[in-house]
């Protein structure tokens, strides 16, 4: 081939460009192009950036994570950005819990530390949350979906070690309030007390919540004072400091991602079959 070019006169010894997908996809050039795009948009999947760059999702999968070294992970939920005084707050709370873990030990905490907390479940599948980022960077954050009336509110409770529940879902359209709360840790109560195995009285419990205002309403604290339950202290916006928030109701909404739900009792059958995996 070399002698018939030659033979030619042509002696250039670079190789020309011509039409077609090239033999090698993993250039530098590719490199800048796929990093460029998730610099811009790290929420972009790889069918999105392979769409971009005119390249097979696979090659760009490879330009993410061997030559890029990204990792596709899920941004952080955070409702606030978190003031310097939060910051403070959130560092006594800390101290507190870590006081707490110490004066009552490993296994005190398993039995009658009890987690509670409410949450949302839409109907619709969820926004995307995972993204493209190096594997020691900064996290990324979403917003939390916006209000509507497509969803579901679940109210749970549980404790560790052993495993005891307590699932309740609001009728369609409601949202909790003092008297719903109140009403919760009552219906709560009965439900260890009626347990085969592993009974516990409310009381009994180490209650850990966060600073809703139903949990922090006049009422509700003085039905905690009646019925000598301790709560734990709370300081603003910590939801990765709470069980239900960082572990539970992440799993669970991980296993609903995909799912959509007819109506209320559709997605409140399925939190509970999720509960139950």
């Amino acid at each position: 081939r070399w002698y018939t070019e030659f033979d030619k006169g042509v002696f250039a010894l670079e190789k020309k460009t011509r039409p077609g997908r090239p033999r090698e996809t993993r250039t530098e050039e590719n490199v800048a192009r796929v990093k460029r795009l998730v610099e811009d948009n790290p929420r972009m999947t790889t069918r999105q950036v392979a769409a971009e760059v005119s390249l097979p999702s696979t090659t760009v999968f490879r330009l993410l994570a061997e030559d890029l070294g990204l990792r596709n992970l899920l941004s952080v939920l955070v409702p606030h950005h978190l003031s310097e005084s939060n910051k403070m707050q959130r560092v006594k709370c800390c101290q507190d819990l870590l006081k707490l873990f110490q004066d009552h030990g490993e296994d005190f905490l398993g039995y009658h530390l009890l987690v509670k907390d409410e949450s949302w479940f839409y109907w619709d599948s969820a926004e995307r949350r995972q993204v493209w980022a190096e594997p020691t960077g900064a996290r990324f954050s979403t917003p939390r979906a916006k209000q509507t009336a497509r969803k579901t509110m679940i109210l749970m409770g549980f404790t560790c070690k052993p495993r005891r529940v307590s699932i309740t879902a609001l009728p369609a359209g409601t949202t909790t309030d003092r008297n719903t709360m109140i009403e919760y840790l009552r219906t709560t109560g009965k439900r260890f007390l009626s347990l085969k195995k592993d009974k516990i009285r409310l009381k009994d419990c180490l209650l850990m919540w966060d600073n809703a205002r139903p949990h922090t309403a006049t009422d509700t604290r003085e039905f905690l004072t009646r019925r000598d339950v301790e709560p734990v202290k709370q300081s603003p916006y910590l939801p990765d400091l709470n069980l239900c928030d960082r572990f539970l109701f992440r799993k669970l909404k991980h296993l609903l991602r995909e799912d959509e739900f007819g109506g209320h009792e559709e997605a409140t059958l399925a939190v509970q079959r999720a509960m139950r995996r």
